[in-house]
């Protein structure tokens, strides 16, 4: 039986060696008693000036979908292990799960969140002087349904970048003793496998 690997976890490790302080699953709380929440399969932020081994005089490239041009980024993301999709509580303002998230983020003032949330319901996308907050789906296949605005990542190009990030970097990553056990898996298999059996034999196990 081949090795399990949840996508959620997955998809966490690319956003963290990315540079993204994130949470997975990060649940949103219904306020009326006995009404079902939801929750956000990856929440992340990015700051804008993130380097890592800046000190070297050469940081680490990373992935061009997180280029935010001075911006703090904030990544709600939908992971998905076929088609890259989004959920009814990010397409459906009714439900004000938005609303719910940004509350619980705390980066805007109150007064701010029906506006923002109606960007993002309506747009997928919203932006002003410091923030940017984006939706990401990620899935096997991208989805031409989608709004253009919202960032498809495929997993062939998310294991590809983590593939190539812990080969390049072995030395530098190789002190993962507090890391869990995907992060831990995914830097020994770079290690041992070519880049398209690495993304074979994780697809295969990808749950």
């Amino acid at each position: 039986m081949p090795q399990r690997y949840k996508s959620d976890e997955v998809a966490y490790w690319f956003f963290r060696i990315n540079g993204c302080l994130n949470i997975v699953n990060f649940l949103i709380h219904h306020e009326q008693r006995g009404r079902e929440g939801t929750d956000v399969d990856v929440l992340a932020v990015r700051f804008p000036f993130r380097q890592e081994l800046a000190m070297s005089g050469n940081p680490m490239e990373d992935h061009a979908c997180f280029n935010s041009e001075g911006k703090i980024d904030i990544i709600i993301s939908e992971v998905k292990r076929g088609l890259c999709a989004l959920n009814g509580p990010w397409t459906d303002p009714e439900r004000q799960n938005m609303l719910r998230v940004l509350f619980a983020l705390g980066a805007f003032q109150s007064q701010m969140i029906d506006e923002i949330s109606m960007h993002l319901y309506n747009e997928k996308y919203y932006e002003d002087e410091m923030f940017r907050i984006r939706l990401f789906a990620v899935g096997e296949r991208k989805n031409e349904g989608l709004s253009t605005a919202v960032v498809q990542l495929s997993w062939n190009e998310i294991l590809e970048f983590i593939y190539y990030r812990f080969k390049k970097y072995r030395s530098k990553k190789s002190q993962h003793q507090q890391w869990n056990h995907t992060g831990r898996m995914l830097f020994r298999l770079a290690q041992r496998l070519r880049v398209e059996e690495y993304v074979e034999t994780i697809m295969k196990g990808l749950i």
